[in-house]
C-alpha cells in the first residue's frame, strides 16, 4: 500500500537515510534545514511517500502565506526519490495527487517543484504533464567535481588553480576544520568574511542569525563543518562544508582581499582544496560547488568571477532540469499568472 502523508518526528531517521542514499537529495531537504526555512519566513511542511512502512520519497514544502488565507508551497530541490527506479513515474504521480489533496485542504494555490535532476536526464521527462515555470528559484546550474585520490584530483584542476593551491601552502597558509556547533565564534567569523565578500560583489548581505541557525542545526547533526584558512593568527578565508550521503556541498564562504601592494596568499584556493579532501574523508564522492553563472554569461554577470574561480577546480558543468507547478486552485493560479504578466509588461518606472 502506498500512502502520501505528513512526516512525523519519528520519521527523522528514515528521512535522513533516504536523503543520504538519493542522488537527488541535498541539504535543502535535510531535516535540520527546517529552522532555516522558518527563519526565512517559509516554514516547512514535510511529507513522505510511504510504501508498506518504508519511505520512498521526501517532500519538504516551504510555505509562503498570502492574503485572505491562501498560500504557495515551494519544494526546493525536490521531491527527493530514486529517479532511476522502475516505479518512479507511479511514485511521482502519487506525490502530485497527494500534494493536490493536502494542498486543497490547506487553501494552497500551487506547489512549485524544483527537483535536483539534470536537464538532459530521462527523469526530466517525468514532469512533462505539469506546468513548466521558466523562473527557477534556486540557481539553475552548478559544477560537480568527482573526489578522486589527491594526485588525480589535483591533476584535474587547471594549471593556475594548481599553482594557487601550492603557492598558498608556501605562503604559510594553513587550514583548520571546526566541528563544534555549540561554538558560534567560527560562524560569526565566517559571516563577517561573507559580508566583506558580498559588499565587494554588490550582493545582498545575509543576516547573521540565519548562518547561526544553519550551523547549529547541520553542525549538531554532524553533517556540517567550518574550514578556516589562516596565515598566523589572521583569518583569510572561511567556508562551510555540508555532507549528505556521498555528496558534499560548498555552502557559505568568504575571504579577505589583500591590501594594495600586499602579496597574494591564495587562501580561498587552499581552502577549497582542503574542503574537498575533508569531504572525501567523510564519504563524499561528488562535491557540488553550488552555483555558477548561466551558460554564455559574460564578465558583466554578477557571478562571472566566482564562476571562473570554481571552473578552475575542474569537474563538469551541470544544468538542472527546471521548475514545475502542481496547480491546486486553477482559477486563482490563472489570475495570479495574468497579474504577474501584466506587471512585467509595465515600464520599469511605473512599478
Amino acid at each position: 500500500m502506498t500512502r502520501f502523508r505528513p512526516a512525523t518526528p519519528g520519521d527523522e531517521q528514515a528521512w535522513q537515510s533516504l536523503l543520504g542514499r538519493s542522488a537527488a537529495g541535498d541539504f535543502l531537504h535535510d531535516w535540520a534545514w527546517a529552522p532555516v526555512a522558518a527563519f526565512d519566513g517559509q516554514p516547512q511542511r514535510r511529507f513522505v511517500l510511504d510504501e508498506e512502512g518504508e519511505l520512498v520519497a521526501l517532500v519538504a514544502a516551504q510555505e509562503r502565506r498570502l492574503p485572505v488565507g491562501r498560500a504557495f508551497w515551494y519544494v526546493p530541490h525536490g521531491p527527493v526519490l530514486d529517479y532511476a527506479d522502475a516505479a518512479v513515474a507511479e511514485r511521482l504521480r502519487a506525490i502530485t495527487i497527494g500534494l493536490r489533496e493536502v494542498g486543497h485542504a490547506s487553501k494552497v494555490i500551487a506547489a512549485k517543484l524544483e527537483p535536483r535532476i539534470e536537464a538532459d536526464s530521462a527523469a526530466a521527462a517525468l514532469f512533462g504533464r505539469l506546468r513548466a515555470d521558466p523562473r527557477p528559484v534556486q540557481v539553475g546550474q552548478t559544477r560537480l567535481v568527482e573526489l578522486t585520490d589527491d594526485a588525480s584530483l589535483m591533476a584535474s584542476f587547471d594549471k593556475d588553480t594548481r599553482y594557487a593551491v601550492r603557492r598558498s601552502q608556501r605562503e604559510g597558509v594553513t587550514v583548520t576544520v571546526l566541528t563544534d556547533a555549540t561554538d558560534t565564534t567560527p560562524i560569526d567569523a565566517l559571516h563577517a568574511l561573507v559580508l566583506e565578500t558580498q559588499r565587494r560583489a554588490g550582493f545582498p548581505r545575509p543576516p547573521l542569525e540565519r548562518y547561526r541557525i544553519a550551523w547549529q542545526g547541520l553542525g549538531a547533526a554532524g553533517r556540517a563543518s567550518i574550514l578556516e584558512a589562516r596565515r598566523g593568527d589572521e583569518l583569510l578565508a572561511s567556508g562551510m562544508l555540508v555532507v549528505e550521503g556521498d555528496r558534499s556541498f560548498y555552502l557559505f564562504a568568504g575571504s579577505r582581499r589583500e591590501e594594495q601592494g600586499e602579496p597574494k596568499h591564495y587562501a580561498s584556493y587552499l581552502l577549497q582544496w582542503e574542503m574537498m579532501r575533508r569531504a572525501r574523508e567523510l564519504g563524499s564522492r561528488v562535491h557540488d560547488l553550488w552555483g555558477i553563472a548561466p551558460p554564455g554569461a559574460g564578465p558583466e554577470h554578477a557571478w562571472h568571477g566566482v564562476g571562473l574561480f570554481k571552473k578552475g577546480f575542474g569537474g563538469r558543468e551541470v544544468q538542472w532540469a527546471g521548475t514545475w507547478d502542481v496547480v491546486i486552485d486553477s482559477t486563482l493560479y490563472r489570475l495570479r499568472s495574468a497579474v504577474a504578466m501584466a506587471r512585467s509588461a509595465l515600464p520599469r518606472r511605473a512599478r
